[in-house]
């Protein structure tokens, strides 16, 4: 027998009406999804955890009067279940996104555990990339696809690195590179910087690193003649962490 598969878009945050109709089925899809994937117990699962995780969102569309000749498109953006919904009366998964003017984020994605043989994660992702691309005709800009964190220790984000072309963000110049330079570096350490360039960020001089001392805001050569602290190693490793860029824009708080 042939079967449909829908998707529909309904926006989570602030809630739609569309959204408000199909809440208790997206919950019971969660709760059946989370108990049977990730072990969680019901009440880890109840309706105010829910919403606590995956529908407040910290985005909001512009109301009309601000959003201007740009409108429609501005009510575009936000945060959005994209419901996939069989022969338009089981609900089978629910891809959590937002949509921002450059980029969409994949947040998370629930699914009915007996509909698994679908390979349903791999099949989101692809409508999801799909989805980017119709909205390329009237918005332009909007090109990328995150697809969040990348463990690579963790055998259940390994399928991240199997969209091509993909790439990694260096955890110190903050670049974006090519994953298959940086799998190797993975394999080798669970600590790797990506960006092999000898920019600006490349070697940080501590004594420029920004740190709050007694409430006032220093470079680390000042508060390092002020108390002859004995930290310097310590500070050069967050240094070397957050990059140049962050290490004098960010006040690291010290005591002393």
């Amino acid at each position: 027998a042939k079967h449909k598969l829908e998707v529909r878009s309904v926006r989570s945050s602030p809630p739609s009406p569309e959204f408000v109709k199909s809440f208790k089925e997206t919950h019971k899809l969660f709760k059946k999804y989370q108990c049977a994937i990730h072990n969680d117990a019901p009440d880890e699962c109840d309706p105010k955890q829910f919403k606590r995780f995956l529908v407040d969102s910290p985005l909001h569309p512009l109301p009309e009067t601000e959003a201007g000749r740009d409108q429609s498109v501005a009510q575009g953006y936000g945060s959005f279940h994209q419901q996939y919904w069989l022969d338009g009366e089981t609900l089978v998964a629910v891809g959590v996104v937002d949509i921002l003017p450059h980029c969409m984020s994949s947040v998370y994605l629930f699914y009915d555990p007996d509909y698994s043989f679908l390979s349903l994660g791999t099949y989101t992702a692809l409508r999801e990339i799909s989805f980017i691309r119709s909205l390329q005709h009237f918005y332009p800009e909007l090109i990328w696809y995150y697809m969040g964190y990348y463990i690579h220790s963790c055998a259940k984000m390994r399928y991240k690195g199997q969209y091509k072309p993909s790439y990694l963000l260096c955890p110190e110049t903050y670049t974006w590179q090519p994953i298959e330079k940086c799998l190797p570096k993975l394999e080798a350490s669970v600590y790797a910087r990506f960006d092999e360039s000898s920019g600006t960020d490349a070697v940080v001089p501590v004594k420029n690193t920004s740190v709050l001392y007694r409430r006032s805001a220093m470079a680390y050569r000042q508060y390092h003649r002020k108390t002859n602290s004995t930290d310097e190693e310590e500070v050069k490793e967050y240094t070397q962490i957050v990059g140049r860029g962050c290490a004098e824009r960010i006040l690291l708080v010290r005591s002393a």
